[in-house]
């Protein structure tokens, strides 16, 4: 090569974007040369081998395959993989991931599934490591391999469940113009696509380079948009505002009595301990809907009836996302057998949450929910004066729950943006060995803006005046009712509040693989690498957050690192690690009666991390090939997941996690007298624990909670260690090449797996302290003597007036371990039309069959606690559904320039885990979708979704919008029309 080359090429790969400049000129190389078959490294393993087979399962989908669905973003088709159980997506709002495309193998949780970009990390988007697969370019994706268990022998910590790699595309000659639209047939959620990708040899074929940018939007849809989610999340804070009796100081019966034969009610048709009396326009009182004269739009309909409001049809039921991404990609050789390359990927979008109006939450001055206001208040109504008066204590403030309807509801709105800049070399050394070395800085930035927010100290000033604010405000502010508040008033109390996120990754690797000798059965390889990986995360929240003056409830959401609208306190912290490892696939024997080969794969890891010390992980696989049509495999591994800066470092902060309303065991409160708990054998024990944490015991007989979440303190833990995981494998693949057509191409695989995560950092949820306390839903004893001292009991504080939860305490700790198994199944079929006596001028037909049987899935939530047998039911929680059998079968049709293709989807029946029998029945979908090449230029292809239009299943222990949105269609019937350009 010469000099004078190698020095422009040097330059332009520091430059990275000169890749722009190459792609501008016409000077394209055409592909030229035979096809040879290369070594192609596989998933799950460091060594490159020609034949692409692995010792353990994966699954792999093509770029065709993503096109056929239609959808803008990739997780929308791995999330229907048998292998993934549907967390945060599209359709998560309340809880949610502010936009963010995350997935979750075997249901073990995001952070525990590593995703790769060309078997290298990507930059996280939150504190616990979890990977936004919106920063993935879609445009250059060439396939989606799937490997599931622990592979951190071979990619480190996080691959506890499993490894997500995309492969991009290495080479592209031309242009290419991609365009999709889509929309339901309800003319809602509308998306559009659009990607270009250029590329072409350079320099007499020494160098290629390749950009695609990329534009993705997808509309929004509301709740109140499908049946099945417009009457949903019920509140019994509502924008017409509530007084709620404190118990210790209630009104008197006779003025209950007085005040309701107004109205014309009989005496005694409300007790005067009862909990929450609303107010109406003409400054009349109602009780659980008993004299309601308020609206009764959608979002108000349920209050005459359950006294509640439908905060549901008021969030997002499909989140808001517009996404632009650029990837430029240029290599060339720098001398004979090295080369080098050098990549920049961007990505900036924008999403957000929607939720009903601001509630008010904890009071931070007085422990009360709601706001304490003065008796003299001006706005006070005659009605609630009458009851006031007849106190023990009249002149004491009395408590009212609000929510501020007048500022319009709680929307958050992410801008996030993605850079990673990537430089490395590859080449030969000798023989067959091979080296590759890079490093890598890449950047997430996220700046959330919050509008809603409402400051309790502003509302308190106004409501403690004299004048009820007059004279702070135009107008003031009266609470008493939904009532018009002047624009000075909405400014006074209102905030909009900004949350910056960073988090910094620095990546550096070398390794090099090839041939030590040879041995009787053929080359024993190996891989031998070193790395450094370094994480840093800067979470900066708002100054009116980090003080606690909002009363915003936040979005309820239990994953770390996604901010809500809730008080929120700085996080900043680092983990690094140095690694070494090594790989070694050993040919033992072949070409030995039943043992065509027997080949075993070695796999250490010892890495070095600054929070937790050093740690080894090590895999063993083997492959046995009895013929060539029948392998056995399997394979065991021992892996750890790092804790990551957000459960090391979070300050303590607080969350509002959903436990569901009162109802069966393990929903609700089991104070609430509504509840299976106050009704069961232990009904006498459930109450007397009930008044031992607080609820008074004039209110302890008809003691209801109206709400579905509670307020919890979540915070990190720094002496955190690391999880671990044991991973185990065995099964066949069946390739038997029958000398027919019609079976000519046909395989199948069947395999085991089993994983046991120990150690896992979690917490005891809300949900999860609550029912243990009162003895868990499965009905084992976790508290056998229902006493306050009991650790979960330990954890909940109630409000001494009102007997309400004001408090889970829910921290990082070592706790749980996951203990889960079942069987994965692959079959693939092909054959020409001539195969089943017509003419294969008339077509092709190929099928593929992915599904899996869950066996078990078992999780203790502390140490030596009880276990959860979790198999066969859905939660409350994303994540959470863990149906038996998961499956989809695709079937196509191939004639000349034409392909026809079908898909089937199925997920078997769940139970409800909290509230007990059936959530969801036996679920299919079907979609359908067809491709025409036009000519060498043009391609079209449409498709629809949810042919039969099936809506969701409705559940009590929901997660949102009545059901599962993330496993479940809640979108309905959709389709998409494309059109791709070569040129």
């Amino acid at each position: 090569m010469k000099s004078t080359r190698d020095r422009l090429l040097a330059s332009s790969i520091l430059g990275g974007m000169a890749v722009l400049a190459v792609a501008s000129t016409p000077a394209f190389a055409a592909e030229t040369g035979t096809t040879e078959v290369q070594e192609i490294i596989v998933t799950g393993s460091r060594i490159a081998r020609q034949d692409y087979e692995s010792n353990t399962p994966i699954v792999t989908v093509g770029a065709e395959a993503l096109k056929n669905t239609g959808t803008v973003t990739v997780d929308t088709l791995l999330n229907t993989m048998p292998q993934f159980v549907p967390s945060v997506t599209a359709t998560s709002n309340n809880p949610g991931g502010s936009g963010q495309a995350n997935v979750e193998l075997r249901g073990l949780g995001t952070q525990r599934t590593l995703v790769l970009m060309d078997g290298r990390r990507i930059p996280p988007s939150n504190s616990d490591g979890t990977v936004d697969l919106n920063t993935v370019p879609p445009g250059l994706i060439e396939s989606v391999e799937v490997i599931t268990g622990g592979a951190s022998a071979t990619y480190g910590s996080d691959a506890i469940a499993g490894v997500v790699n995309f492969r991009l595309k290495k080479h592209f000659n031309g242009i290419e113009v991609d365009t999709q639209y889509g929309s339901t047939t309800r003319r809602d959620g509308e998306t559009e696509n659009v990607t270009l990708l250029m590329g072409g040899d350079f320099d007499g074929g020494a160098g290629n380079a390749v950009l695609a940018l990329g534009f993705s939007n997808r509309g929004s849809i509301k709740n109140g948009a499908r049946a099945i989610s417009s009457v949903s999340g019920a509140s019994s804070t509502t924008p017409l505002g509530s007084y709620d009796t404190i118990a210790t100081n209630a009104p008197t019966q006779a003025a209950m009595d007085a005040v309701f034969a107004k109205y014309g009610k009989a005496p005694g048709t409300v007790s005067r301990t009862f909990t929450r009396l609303g107010f109406n326009q003409d400054g009349s009182l109602f009780a659980n809907g008993v004299n309601y004269k308020g609206p009764t739009t959608i979002d108000y309909s349920t209050i005459p009836v359950t006294g509640n409001y439908n905060t549901g049809p008021l969030n997002y039921l499909v989140v808001p996302l517009e996404r632009y991404n650029a990837f430029a990609r240029v290599e060339h050789d720098l001398v004979d057998n090295v080369k080098g390359y050098a990549q920049f990927n961007f990505v900036s979008y924008q999403s957000g949450a929607l939720l009903a109006p601001s509630p008010a939450a904890s009071n931070p001055a007085t422990g009360n929910t709601g706001f304490l206001v003065p008796y003299n208040n001006p706005f006070v109504p005659t009605d609630l004066q009458t009851l006031l008066a007849s106190r023990p204590n009249p002149t004491a403030p009395f408590l009212i729950r609000k929510r501020f309807s007048e500022l319009g509801g709680r929307r958050s709105v992410s801008d996030y943006t993605v850079t990673q800049m990537l430089v490395g070399v590859n080449g030969k050394l000798w023989g067959d060995w091979t080296f590759d070395a890079y490093m890598a800085d890449g950047r997430e930035k996220r700046l959330e803006t919050q509008y809603g927010n409402v400051s309790h100290g502003a509302v308190r000033t106004l409501l403690e005046a004299a004048d009820g604010g007059k004279s702070i405000c135009a107008g003031g502010y009266n609470p008493f009712g939904a009532n018009p508040i002047s624009a000075a008033c909405a400014a006074y109390i209102s905030r909009i509040t900004k949350n910056s996120t960073t988090y910094d990754q620095r990546l550096a690797e070398a390794s090099a693989t090839g041939t030590v000798f040879d041995l009787p059965a053929g080359h024993l390889k190996v891989a031998i690498g070193t790395d450094y990986i370094r994480n840093a995360y800067n979470f900066i929240p708002d100054s009116v957050l980090s003080t606690r003056d909002t009363s915003t409830a936040p979005i309820p959401q239990d994953a770390p690192g996604v901010v809500g609208f809730n008080a929120q306190n700085p996080l900043q912290g680092s983990t690094d690690v140095y690694e070494v490892y090594g790989e070694a696939l050993i040919p033992i024997v072949k070409d030995l009666p039943f043992v065509k080969e027997l080949n075993l794969d070695l796999g250490y890891r010892y890495s070095d991390y600054n929070t937790i010390g050093g740690v080894s992980t090590y895999r063993a696989d083997g492959n046995w090939k009895i013929v060539d049509a029948l392998t056995v495999r399997g394979g065991y591994s021992k892996a750890i997941r790092a804790p990551s800066v957000g459960e090391l470092y979070a300050a303590t902060g607080q969350s509002f996690p959903t436990i569901g309303p009162a109802g069966g065991v393990g929903s609700g409160d089991p104070c609430d007298v509504r509840g299976a708990y106050r009704k069961s054998a232990s009904a006498a024990q459930v109450k007397a624990l009930c008044l031992a944490q607080g609820v008074p015991s004039v209110v302890i007989d008809t003691f209801t909670y109206g709400n579905s979440q509670v307020q919890a303190t979540t915070g990190g833990n720094p002496t955190l260690q690391e999880e671990t995981a044991d991973s185990y494998t065995a099964g066949l693949v069946f390739a038997p090449h029958f000398d027919m057509p019609l079976f000519e191409r046909v395989s199948a695989s069947v395999d085991y797996y089993h994983m046991k995560i120990e150690n896992a950092v979690g917490t005891i949820n809300a949900a999860t302290a609550i029912s243990y306390c009162f003895n868990n839903p499965q009905g084992t004893a976790s508290n056998p003597t229902f006493s306050t001292s009991n650790l979960f009991c330990s954890l909940i504080r109630r409000d001494p007036a009102t007997g309400e939860i004001v408090n889970v305490t829910s921290t990082n700790a070592n706790l749980a371990s996951y203990e889960t198994d079942g069987i994965d199944f692959q079959a693939d079929w092909g054959f020409g039309l001539g195969a089943v006596g017509l003419s294969d001028d008339w077509g092709r037909i190929s099928a593929n069959l992915q599904g899996t049987y869950l066996l078990n899935y078992d999780v203790e939530s502390i140490p030596g606690g009880n276990i959860d047998h979790r198999a066969g039911t859905v939660g409350n929680t994303l994540g959470s559904n863990y149906s038996h059998w998961k499956g989809a079968l695709g079937v196509r049709w191939a004639w000349q320039d034409i392909e026809l293709g079908m898909r089937w989807r199925f997920v078997s029946k769940v139970d409800d885990f909290f509230a007990g029998g059936q959530a969801a029945p036996n679920y299919s979908y079907y979609d359908v979708d067809g491709s025409w090449k036009i000519n060498d230029m043009f391609d079209l292809r449409a498709g629809v979704t949810n042919v039969g239009d099936k809506a969701a299943p409705a559940y009590t222990s929901q997660i949102e919008a009545n059901t599962d949105p993330s496993t479940y269609d809640v979108l309905g019937r959709r389709y998409f029309v494309g059109l791709r350009a070569r040129f």
